[in-house]
């Protein structure tokens, strides 16, 4: 029987997975907030939507997008640079409640590993978030709601997201005193990012917390000055400023239930 996977938010992230899954046969449909975008997704064969998550309101026809659908993927930023008004964990919180209306529809929501504090050490899936960013505690009360839904739902919390032109050098470039040099990196590839999620979608894994952060961690200035020079852009410069972020996550889970291996661990600009 060909599912029906209804990807909200479809963006960089979100076409790549759409992508994979359309080659798999899934029917998937896609949301986007413009027509511009919108047609963008016609053309790779997703469904398109127009839909657009606000503190107090959904607009656009989320009832129809929801409908029929095997598994939604929550694929939204929290979306505070842009405006610092938005309640990411309200957002999430209104849409789980449409969700409750669909009980066979089951939620895969991306989270972020932006939910532990800065300074919170070495963590993994059984560690208590301990946010330190408004951003932090939106992701943690978003959540709480997706873990409401226990056996219908797995919450994923990314790495920092390279692939496809997108890698955190391109800014830190020929940029000085950069803070934290020592801290370590929890990259993850947008490749390795779609083949986790495509595993959990084949498998049917639900009621897990899991991370999707590449097992290899580099110390931040050694790594971005290598990469740097690596690739002719100019040297960046850190502090010497002892500095209080030590956040590395792990990925404990995934290789034991479902055997799951990272295929571009190093990060590279060159894989990207």
């Amino acid at each position: 029987m060909i599912k029906v996977v209804s990807i909200l938010g479809c963006g960089w992230l979100g076409q790549a997975l759409a992508q994979t899954l359309l080659s798999k046969g899934y029917v998937v449909r896609g949301s986007a907030t413009s027509q511009e975008n919108g047609n963008k997704l016609k053309a790779l064969g997703v469904d398109p939507y127009k839909i657009t998550l606000e503190n107090n309101e959904i607009f656009g026809d989320i009832n129809s997008f929801i409908s029929g659908t095997d598994i939604l993927i929550t694929a939204i930023p929290p979306g505070l640079r842009k405006n610092p008004e938005a309640n990411y964990a309200m957002r999430i919180q209104q849409l789980l409640t449409i969700v409750t209306n669909h009980p066979n529809c089951k939620v895969l929501h991306l989270s972020s590993i932006g939910v532990f504090g800065d300074a919170q050490g070495s963590v993994d899936e059984n560690s208590k978030p301990n946010p330190d960013t408004l951003v932090g505690e939106q992701l943690m009360q978003a959540e709480s709601s997706v873990l409401s839904l226990k056996n219908k739902a797995t919450l994923v919390r990314l790495g920092g997201l390279v692939g496809k032109g997108r890698h955190p050098v391109k800014q830190l470039a020929g940029k000085q005193n950069i803070p934290a040099p020592y801290a370590q990196t929890n990259l993850v590839h947008q490749n390795d990012v779609i083949a986790f999620l495509a595993e959990i979608i084949e498998r049917n894994l639900w009621g897990h917390i899991l991370h999707c952060v590449s097992p290899l961690h580099h110390e931040r200035a050694a790594f971005y000055t290598q990469e740097c020079l690596n690739n002719n852009f100019p040297i960046p410069s850190f502090s010497s400023t002892k500095s209080a972020r030590t956040k590395k996550v792990d990925d404990t889970k995934s290789e034991a239930l479902f055997a799951f291996q990272y295929q571009l661990v190093e990060c590279r600009l060159k894989d990207c």
